[in-house]
């Protein structure tokens, strides 16, 4: 398997004395998925409109307890989760659902997974559930756009001894027609609402790299990227996020992540006008584009 631009991300959690091991769990027919492995459980669901929505990223579960607090939702419960309606004239329910990988569609504000130009000039991209299939400790996702035969793949596979998640997304395009990318993330992490969540990154210059900066987590966007099209020492591709009272350097919960791309990239992180944290990662789409000819993938 190649890892052509896929981010490595975990939680920091403290250490359990189990066997080494990890699990997806994912049977045919189910709405929820989940991950397993080094102390960690990652999960998510198909909602009632087949949104693929983010439940859980996290210390692990047992394989009773709920995915989301205060939810029922358990791993092959048939329970169907809900999507969120519409919250006001300028809110659209598709600006609202938290999306596991969203396209650049129907209303959405926060930083898409993917961004695309179809050739008749349309640029809405919606993307819902189409299939799923779990090998070992991997999990894949075909996710697909509405109207239009454009499709992604999302790759998942956690480590048993740490819990690191490997994420990729590839994309393809069905149509007869050419489809022009203008963005593309390898992944896209949502964290519960929160005011207190901090960001740590690395910056620096020559004869000064590894500099760490600390920033609040905000509605405004922090973005650590670069241009030179390598990675460089002006910011690394890399992030860690703490909360304020609670995460110090020797415990508390961490979330962070590293991208596996050596050319110009692009990291975003901000709170969404609902206040959860959205963190995307992938090529920088600063003077990119990368056209799908009729059956190409990216």
């Amino acid at each position: 398997m190649r890892w052509r631009n896929a981010i490595l991300a975990g939680v920091a959690v403290a250490a359990l004395a189990t066997p080494v091991m990890a699990k997806v769990t994912a049977p045919a027919g189910a709405r929820v998925f989940r991950l397993d492995g080094g102390g960690v459980t990652y999960a998510m669901g198909v909602d009632e409109k087949g949104y693929l929505q983010p439940l859980y990223w996290g210390s692990a579960l047992a394989e009773g307890d709920p995915l989301v607090s205060g939810d029922p939702v358990k791993t092959g419960d048939p329970i169907v989760l809900k999507a969120p309606g519409e919250l006001s004239g300028f809110d659209p329910a598709g600006s609202v659902t938290p999306q596991e990988y969203p396209g650049q569609g129907e209303g959405l504000v926060s930083e898409p997974g993917v961004k695309a130009l179809f050739a008749d000039g349309n640029r809405d991209l919606v993307l819902k559930y189409r299939s799923h299939r779990a090998s070992g400790e991997t999990l894949t996702v075909e996710l697909a756009d509405i109207r239009r035969p454009l499709f992604v793949t999302l790759i998942y596979t956690i480590d048993p001894e740490t819990g690191i998640v490997a994420r990729s997304a590839t994309v393809r395009n069905g149509d007869a027609k050419p489809v022009r990318l203008d963005q593309l993330a390898a992944a896209v992490f949502s964290l519960p609402v929160g005011d207190d969540y901090r960001l740590h990154y690395l910056t620096g210059r020559h004869a000064a790299e590894w500099t760490q900066k600390v920033v609040p987590v905000e509605a405004a966007e922090t973005v650590l990227e670069s241009r030179r099209g390598s990675t460089g020492h002006g910011n690394n591709p890399w992030f860690a996020i703490g909360r304020e009272g609670l995460t110090s350097e020797v415990h508390g919960p961490v979330w962070y992540g590293a991208l596996a791309w050596s050319g110009s990239f692009r990291i975003s992180v901000a709170s969404d006008n609902l206040g959860r944290v959205r963190i995307a990662g992938g090529y920088n789409p600063y003077d990119f584009s990368w056209t799908l000819k009729p059956g190409e993938t990216l």
